[in-house]
Formats: structure tokens, sequence, C-alpha cells
């Protein structure tokens, strides 16, 4: 009777943990960086006007935000090593927020990035705890605007 106790208290526990989606959900994406002149959405990064935007397309639909944590980025050779947070606005009033690392090698000016969703609005919680993955190409990264162009996915 007592292991029968354990057994539900622990079923009960696991069902009130939010499930990670399931489904890996795709995107392109073509992304500018540039001064903007105005704040982007996410409330951390207010007053900040460079920033890396764009629109993703495919499974998920929306304008993507990255703000570079200007503390974190080192230069090793020719590859910087960043972190960023990003702000996904699906345009319908719902969005996610996070954060990543990646690596943008000027030599081939490729880049990639990895990293977790960490906030959701009401309608995409389900995909707190899914990892946000980007990868692609640049411009010349010493003139503005930089255009970046590649693919991403939110997944498990």
């Amino acid at each position: 009777m007592r292991r029968l106790t354990v057994l539900l208290a622990l079923a009960f526990t696991l069902a009130l943990v939010p499930a990670v989606s399931a489904k890996t959900l795709k995107c392109n994406q073509i992304i500018t960086y540039d001064d903007y002149g105005v704040s982007g959405p996410h409330p951390d990064h207010l007053g900040e006007t460079g920033y890396w935007k764009g629109g993703i397309t495919g499974d998920l639909t929306g304008t993507i935000y990255f703000w570079e944590k200007m503390c974190d980025p080192y230069i090793v050779g020719k590859v910087m090593h960043f972190s960023e947070d990003f702000y996904i606005d699906f345009g319908n009033g719902e969005w996610v927020s996070g954060y990543d690392k990646g690596v943008w090698n000027f030599a081939t000016l490729k880049f990639r990035a990895t990293g977790w969703v960490t906030d959701a609005s009401e309608n995409c919680e389900y995909l707190i705890g899914s990892k946000l993955h980007e990868e692609g190409f640049t411009t010349n990264p010493d003139v503005l605007p930089i255009i970046g162009e590649g693919t991403c996915f939110i997944g498990p």
C-alpha cells in the first residue's frame, strides 16, 4: 500500500511538470543587424537600439530578435564566441523568449547558436524548456546593415 501511495504521488508530481514540445518546429530566417533607433520588445533590453531582427517562416512564423550580451563576446582567431537573448513575436499576441550561445566565423561568415526557451506567453508555455538552434551565413560584418540568412528550429 505504501509503495502504491509513493507511485501515485510521483505520477501526480510528473503530471504537473510542463511538457516540452515533442515536435521539432522548423523555420527559415532572414535577419538584419542594424541600429534601428528604437528598442525592440524584450523587456531586459529597453533602450538598446542595436540588435538583430528579422522574419521567420515555416512551421514557425513571425519576427525574431537577438540582443548580444555585450559583456560576453570574445574572439579567438577569426571566430567570435557570443551569448545573446532572443525574443520571437508570432504576430498574434503570442511569443517566446530565452537565450543562446554561439559562434560566428569571420573567415567563412558562418554562424550557429544553440539555446533554450525560458519564457513564453500563456498559449506557448508548452515550449518552455525547448531547444532553439539557428545556423546560417551573413554578409560582411564590417558594414551595416549586416544580413544573415539561415535555418532555425525549436524542439526537444
